[in-house]
């Protein structure tokens, strides 16, 4: 893919269960360690706005049939750690292809949209918050096959097919299905550009139609695949892997999947055609991602920088004056990034937190939550919740460390071009209600002037 600045990382189901198992003591010691490695490697590119690994439909799918609460519980977690993006679902992605392919065919002038749209629900390129709230689907059997699906396909594997063959048999299969769609699902299509259907069908024969790219992949590595004689695993465990590889390979740069479809991939060179880089499981394999993902991280530039940083040192350890302080300063951020003369444009400000003393704190579970309401939080889980919800990043300074040393400790991306200094009773604008702080425009003022204080709440700025 490449056309993003972050490098799009898809891990499927086998990956993410195994590092989720790194965080179970009954379970860590059965898999790999140099996966602990991969995990890391990948959420600091993440951290540093270099990385993303979305997630997407069959990750759902997969982690909902998961039978052990433990597992799904850290599967979960550690997609939130990493998966702040979502792929559209497969069906999302087809349709766009397809309809634009034909588009294409019939030289029609497309809508210039961010190319991003067609595979991911948001722009991969966003920045990064402290956190993501999942959805958590129960298991409704979805993906599952009956019985007689798969063991008519199995038949097919065990008669031992020819490769090409079927691959003719599947692309014959896929033709015809697009033409029964012209006339339901791309009836909207053909009516919105004036396509006549004879033109509709003349692109669905034509070699065009076989380059969808999920089309293309789907039907060569799904006729690979059903041609392997020697091939133990069930055809339906193939199936659902082909399916995700199919549709998001084009939009990735790396993909981790198991070494059998790895091979294929490489054997039919997907991964040259489509610029996406393979790992599978294996021990030098996962020893070769680690080594690539550090390289790619060193020489990359992040995709988002912060205009500048604000660091608050938190004095008043009392629940109830840092709720205030909170408010107060999200407000600020608020307006500077929403309402002023940024609300359209895609900047931030990096917010951190120093405290000195307290630890940190735990919110209350989501049952606790569901079952109590706002009765479930204590002053200072408030003051937590209220961190959190507003992507403030906290740092504990219990050494003592000199405010310059915890600033030089920040990401150069994080803390953008300055740094002002904050305390928690620094008087800026106590009248919330009027939404009428001026504290990070005179932040912004001073750091374009180079000056050391700002000129309204005489606040420190360090540079770089």
């Amino acid at each position: 893919m490449s056309m993003e600045n972050k490098v799009i990382i898809y891990l499927d189901q086998n990956f993410i269960s195994d590092i989720s198992k790194l965080s179970l003591e009954d379970k860590k010691d059965r898999v790999k360690p140099i996966l602990q490695k991969v995990f890391d490697e990948i959420k600091t590119g993440v951290d540093e706005e270099k990385f993303l690994s979305p997630d997407g439909w069959i990750h759902a799918i997969e982690t909902a049939a998961e039978n052990d609460p433990a597992l799904k519980d850290a599967i979960h977690s550690y997609q939130g750690y990493l998966g702040q993006t979502s792929l559209n679902p497969p069906w999302e992605i087809k349709n766009s292809q397809f309809v634009n392919s034909l588009l294409n065919y019939c030289k029609i002038e497309q809508d210039k949209r961010e190319m991003w749209r067609s595979a991911f629900r948001e722009n991969p390129n966003k920045r990064m918050e402290n956190f993501k709230i999942d959805v958590h689907l129960a298991n409704f059997g979805l993906g599952s096959w009956d019985n007689g699906t798969a063991e008519t396909l199995q038949k097919i594997r065990d008669s031992g097919v020819n490769a090409k063959k079927q691959y003719q048999t599947e692309i014959d299969a896929t033709r015809k299905q697009y033409k029964t769609l012209l006339r339901t699902d791309y009836a909207w299509v053909l009516r919105k550009h004036n396509i006549a259907i004879d033109k509709a069908e003349e692109f669905i024969d034509s070699h065009e139609f076989t380059q969808v790219p999920n089309i293309d992949i789907f039907c060569q590595l799904w006729s690979k695949s059903l041609a392997d004689k020697a091939r133990k695993q069930g055809v339906e465990g193939d199936y659902n892997d082909i399916e995700f590889l199919s549709v998001y390979m084009p939009y990735c740069d790396v993909i981790a999947t198991d070494n059998y479809m790895k091979t294929i991939l490489q054997s039919l060179k997907f991964d040259e055609k489509y610029n996406c880089r393979l790992f599978s499981m294996k021990e030098d394999d996962l020893n070769k991602m680690v080594a690539f993902l550090e390289e790619e991280r060193n020489r990359r530039q992040p995709a988002n920088k912060s205009l500048f940083s604000v660091l608050s040192v938190m004095t008043k350890e009392k629940p109830a004056y840092a709720i205030k302080f909170l408010q107060k300063l999200s407000l600020a951020q608020g307006k500077f990034q929403g309402t002023g003369k940024y609300w359209d444009k895609e900047v931030y400000v990096g917010v951190f937190l120093l405290y000195t003393q307290k630890g940190e704190i735990k919110l209350p579970k989501s049952e606790e939550v569901l079952e109590h309401g706002p009765r479930a939080f204590t002053p200072d889980q408030w003051a937590e919740f209220l961190v959190f919800g507003h992507g403030f990043k906290k740092i504990y300074n219990l050494d003592q460390k000199p405010i310059e040393e915890i600033v030089r400790e920040i990401p150069a991306h994080l803390r953008g071009s300055a740094t002002a200094i904050l305390s928690d009773d620094s008087n800026f604008d106590d009248d919330m209600r009027e939404h009428d702080s001026y504290l990070f425009y005179d932040i912004e003022e001073a750091v374009e002037n180079k000056l050391e204080y700002t000129k309204k709440y005489n606040i420190r700025i360090i540079y770089p």
